[in-house]
């Protein structure tokens, strides 16, 4: 007989990916940035690995999942984990553990911190659908990233860690990092501690400002992200069939666009805008007219605005941004002072950066300096 034991965080394999020196490194920081003005220094050479580890699907059930940890090269000095928790992707292969080195590892890396960044379920290795502005799905394949990179420096006796883990995310990965650091605080708190948390453009408040914006009839600039989460929601909260949801036709096309095989631009050349139109008709009146209909409901029970950080946390968000609206952290901020949370700030992103993706790069170098 044999018997599986499950361990949240543990490696199931490790594979190479990559290794640059600090002069590779230097330079291209030096090509992709060294032109805004923006000078940052490469510290140490990096060596970065993909590891599959063991965590829980959207139903709470044993998986595996995929990520890459980045090793800055120095046994001599205890590091810190930083997490970072990417955007929105629905290309399967479209993530870290498949591309490898990026900027921003690359940078994170090199400037002393143990590195790790979580494909996510539904991405990398993982086939169940990526369950979409999910919270517990998302802060537990997070945290068992970051479980997945202590134990790599625990079992390597050329990298030493220490306690402190910093959180940073842009858009769905804002949404990650505040979904990890509330389950962090709330159900670890002795296992667990943050020094710092930079959620950044997330869409918190999933059930009041992001439906207003779906439903206002206007052209939207990523039409996609409307079915990514309606059927990330009808699959793990089992409400149905599709065509009780969408139109005859986009019933049809939808599994076949959204089976990790096509990017958002590919499926956004197959949908209407805005994008509410490949809903049925009754349902958008029903969902308009019910204030406890059952979507909105279980989007409410994914909002991120109602509980007390305790950490350190920055929230960034661009004033201009259009994808995820700054009312989002607005919000959350708000409602987090008014429960007691004294370590948080609000950073609006001045309207001259520009909106969603433009605001990224502001917001991501000024929580590196930070």
């Amino acid at each position: 007989s044999v018997t599986f034991s499950f361990e949240r965080g543990a490696i199931h394999s490790i594979e190479f990916l990559d290794y640059k020196n600090i002069e590779e490194i230097q330079s291209e920081i030096d090509d992709q940035i060294g032109s805004q003005g923006i000078s940052i220094n490469a510290e140490y050479n990096v060596s970065l690995y993909k590891i599959v580890y063991e965590t829980l699907n959207g139903y709470g059930d044993s998986t595996l999942a995929s990520g890459v940890i980045g090793i800055p090269e120095d046994r001599d000095n205890a590091f810190g984990i930083m997490s970072w928790q990417h955007g929105t992707v629905v290309k399967r292969n479209s993530v870290s553990s498949i591309d490898g080195f990026n900027l921003l590892s690359m940078i994170l890396s090199s400037a002393g911190y143990v590195y790790v960044e979580a494909d996510y379920l539904g991405l990398g290795i993982s086939e169940d659908f990526h369950p979409y502005c999910m919270d517990i799905p998302s802060a537990n394949t997070v945290i068992d990233m970051i479980r997945a990179g202590r134990n790599f420096c625990n079992d390597s006796d050329a990298i030493q860690f220490n306690n402190q883990i910093s959180l940073v995310g842009y858009s769905e990965g804002g949404y990650a990092t505040l979904a990890a650091q509330k389950m962090m605080e709330q159900d670890y708190p002795d296992e667990f501690d943050i020094t710092i948390s930079f959620p950044m453009a997330g869409p918190y408040d999933l059930s009041g400002t992001m439906v207003d914006l779906m439903l206002n009839g206007e052209p939207y600039g990523a039409p996609y992200y409307l079915p990514y989460i309606l059927l990330a929601y009808i699959e793990y909260y089992e409400l149905g069939e599709l065509d009780e949801f969408f139109l005859a036709e986009y019933a049809e096309i939808l599994p076949v666009l959204f089976d990790g095989y096509h990017s958002g631009g590919e499926i956004d050349e197959q949908l209407p805008n805005p994008p509410i139109q490949i809903l049925l008709p009754e349902l958008v009146d029903e969902f308009e007219t019910n204030p406890n209909h059952f979507l909105r409901n279980y989007l409410q029970d994914n909002n991120l605005i109602n509980w007390t950080p305790e950490s350190l946390t920055y929230l960034f968000h661009a004033l201009a941004d259009e994808l995820i609206p700054f009312e989002n952290a607005q919000i959350a901020y708000d409602n987090f002072i008014n429960n007691g949370s004294e370590n948080i700030a609000l950073v609006p992103i001045p309207e001259s950066y520009g909106g969603h993706q433009e605001a990224a790069p502001f917001a991501l170098i000024t929580a590196f300096q930070l």
